[in-house]
């Protein structure tokens, strides 16, 4: 098979002729239909998170088509075609069994970084982390929906609990993850304020449903915050941004308001008085990525229309280089996807 591979940290994607895996007891051998690209990737790459084993193959955003199942798998068959979630859990500790398997206590890392990715022609995945893909849906769409869709989906009704009348702040609202947060805020019955930098983000972030979007560049995040709520404050803040904005969007909160945080691509360290937050009873929460659970409900939500997953464009191999460029110059409004 043909396979993106990196075989030294921060050097070229090359691509290579391999041998085409054989899934193991548990697991599926999936035909890559579609792999989304975005930020994780790039970091992996260069060494500033995990470390992958060289040489790897990247990718953790995939869409397929079964074409095997190793011993032990139940419910799958060739011809199936399915979405993929990225972690690797155990499937049996107290947090798993509670569907919680973002959290699990044996926690084996990622797909992409702790086993071969979905770079390439063909893939492994464990049977546990697929999910049913209508054929309504395509393969690039089908491989955005775990981690672009999945992870806003999991921080926004499991972590935040947005309801109908609460106002959101979505930062990087314009990216992969925040444009689906938007569309997933209004279809919580929420009003949805757009944080991101230049404009025609700001305008893809408008046409996706918020009410206000904002280059904190030129526009305060805590004074357009307090003027579009009426000097109240929001309800909820989904922190994709990270320590570059999250003193504003933190000021920005109503009382007992919360701040859930996905990420930050902008730093690791970050002061906050803690007197400010039990005054105000705010909640600062964590959220990682989806569950299996939360990733069929997702598939449901777009077979059905409520959200709709923005592929910016689809790309061959030979042009990764390109799509690494564009995610590391935050240029993609939405996902960038490879297809084989």
């Amino acid at each position: 098979m043909r396979a993106i591979v990196l075989e030294e940290l921060g050097g070229p994607l090359v691509v290579r002729d391999i041998p085409i895996p054989a899934p193991a007891a548990g697991e599926a051998l999936v035909r890559v239909g579609g792999c989304a690209v975005d930020r994780f990737d790039l970091a992996i790459r260069h060494g500033l998170r995990e470390q992958a084993t060289l040489p790897h193959i990247l990718g953790h955003e995939i869409a397929g088509e079964v074409v095997g199942v190793g011993p032990g798998v139940e419910g799958w068959a060739a011809g199936d075609r399915v979405a993929s979630t990225l972690y690797l859990v155990c499937g049996r500790c107290r947090w798993c069994r509670r569907g919680r398997e973002t959290i699990c206590e044996r926690f084996g890392g990622h797909v992409g970084v702790d086993i071969p990715g979905g770079y390439a022609e063909f893939v492994v995945l464990p049977a546990r982390n697929l999910a049913r893909l209508p054929a309504t849906i395509p393969y690039p769409a089908g491989s955005i929906l775990a981690n672009a869709i999945g992870t806003p989906y999991h921080a926004l009704t499991a972590r935040m609990r947005l309801g109908p009348g609460d106002r959101l702040i979505v930062t990087g609202a314009g990216g992969g993850v925040g444009l689906h947060a938007v569309q997933l805020g209004r279809m919580l019955g929420a009003s949805v304020m757009g944080v991101d930098l230049g404009p025609e983000k700001l305008e893809a972030v408008r046409a996706h449903g918020a009410e206000v979007a904002i280059d904190p560049t030129v526009d305060g995040i805590v004074e357009t915050a307090g003027e579009w709520t009426g000097g109240r404050g929001v309800d909820g803040v989904l922190e994709l941004v990270g320590v570059a904005t999250m003193s504003d969007t933190l000021a920005a909160l109503a009382k007992g308001g919360r701040m859930v945080v996905v990420g930050s691509h902008t730093g690791t360290a970050w002061t906050v008085d803690p007197g400010v937050v039990f005054r105000n009873e705010w909640e600062i929460l964590g959220s990682r990525n989806v569950s299996i659970d939360e990733l069929e409900t997702v598939v449901g939500l777009v077979e059905n229309g409520a959200v709709e997953p923005v592929v910016a464009g689809t790309y061959p191999f030979e042009e990764v280089e390109k799509l690494h460029q564009r995610v590391g110059g935050g240029e993609v409004i939405g996902r960038d996807v490879l297809v084989p």
